[in-house]
């Protein structure tokens, strides 16, 4: 670091860069924190962890047992004390079945929406946390996705049928249905850069790419093998063996992360629809439908990538190369769900064991990157990679 700050002060690399390099320093550091700890509020797994983008301070949580927490990460407990939920869903109005995702409202935090195996989508208001109206789709779901960038106000469910419901937040009322599945719809996902192109994942182990505009709503259904002249639209077009269960974009739109119940973990180019062909390696377990939701880190270079593993564990890889660079054990339970604090450089990982874990970067300044074989000079940096931290 030392290095660094003596290169800014004679003005050879920006603030910028400054910023990156300690920034992929820290990221690459992450152990299990010393000094924060959240309570365990939930009586099972917990299914769902976001973050609110506006600070970055307030958690959203959804469990097996229906239930939703909110946690102030900004709280400050007593020694031996841990950080507690500061707002919960009462028995009488939580979910009768297990919560599959939880999100929290892009661009208001007094709004975060639902969804169950109880066969609903509810929306919710923070401040009562009271139900404010629900979704009643007649099977269970696997997962919902709101944009973080639109200017519509539709939420995408999928769920135990071939088809992607759109339930619109205004007028609580659904709008359309999305048909080209041939079983059930494991997992979905908007488009970081394109208000209405839609990502879903089936246990057909095809994901296919809908504009929600269009009447022929699927553009196209990505294949493994990167066929050449094969129809964009074949039935022969396969993500993945089996089923997908898990996907993210990056922040920039350029790419789709793709987990399947192959154990394969893909990336593709959203531009193209083509497989990158990156390997990931065998590590990765993955043996259970229910939806894993996977992070990358943004603001650094080369980004990495967040995988939760049955065998308990957190697999962090170079999102571009497949590159296994860490393993981030301490989970006592199958962990299921991960969500980066970008700006603290922190991590939050759930398991079915129900506890949720804080990773961090080492309270002193130590030299932990002797360690790993990773390179993240600032001179390794070009104008042309800083698209994908915007």
């Amino acid at each position: 670091m030392y290095h660094f700050l003596k290169r800014r002060e004679y003005g050879t690399i920006s603030s910028l860069r400054l910023e990156r390099a300690e920034s992929t320093k820290r990221a690459y550091s992450l152990q299990l924190s010393r000094t924060k700890e959240l309570a365990r509020s939930h009586r099972g797994g917990v299914h769902s962890l976001q973050i609110e983008d506006v600070e970055q301070r307030y958690l959203l949580t959804g469990g097996s047992d229906g239930k939703v927490h909110i946690y102030d990460l900004q709280a400050t407990p007593n020694e031996h004390e841990r950080n507690e939920p500061i707002a919960s869903v009462a028995r009488e109005d939580q979910h009768k079945y297990a919560v599959t995702s939880a999100s929290w409202y892009p661009f208001d935090t007094g709004m975060f929406v639902t969804s169950s195996y109880d066969t609903t989508i509810k929306v919710w208001d923070t401040n009562t946390m009271k139900s404010a109206y629900e979704f009643e789709l007649g099977s269970r779901i696997n997962c919902q996705s709101m944009s973080t960038i639109a200017s519509h106000s539709l939420v995408a469910s999928a769920a135990s049928e071939p088809r992607i419901r759109l339930c619109d937040l205004e007028s609580g009322a659904f709008t359309h249905s999305l048909t080209g599945h041939s079983g059930s719809v494991l997992s979905c996902i908007w488009s970081s850069n394109q208000d209405y192109i839609l990502y879903s994942g089936g246990n057909d182990g095809t994901i296919r790419v809908w504009d929600i505009r269009r009447a022929s709503s699927c553009l196209m259904s990505l294949d493994q093998d990167n066929t050449v002249n094969r129809d964009s639209l074949s039935e022969l077009n396969m993500a993945h063996g089996k089923g997908v269960n898990g996907m993210t974009v990056t922040k920039d739109g350029r790419y789709l992360v793709s987990l399947g119940l192959d154990e394969r973990i893909r990336l593709w180019d959203t531009k193209t629809g083509l497989n990158t062909l990156v390997n990931y390696g065998t590590s990765w377990r993955n043996r259970f439908e229910l939806g894993l939701k996977p992070t990358i880190t943004n603001e650094i270079w080369p980004p990495l990538l967040y995988i939760p593993s049955d065998d308990r564990q957190v697999l962090v890889y170079r999102l571009l190369d497949g590159v296994l660079v860490r393993r981030l054990k301490g989970a006592y339970g199958r962990v299921i769900c991960t969500e980066k604090r970008e700006n603290y450089q922190e991590l939050y990982s759930g398991s079915n064991g129900g506890e949720i874990l804080v990773w961090e970067p080492p309270m002193q300044d130590e030299d932990v990157m002797q360690s790993i074989e990773v390179e993240y000079n600032v001179d390794t940096w070009s104008d042309s990679d800083e698209d994908i931290h915007s």
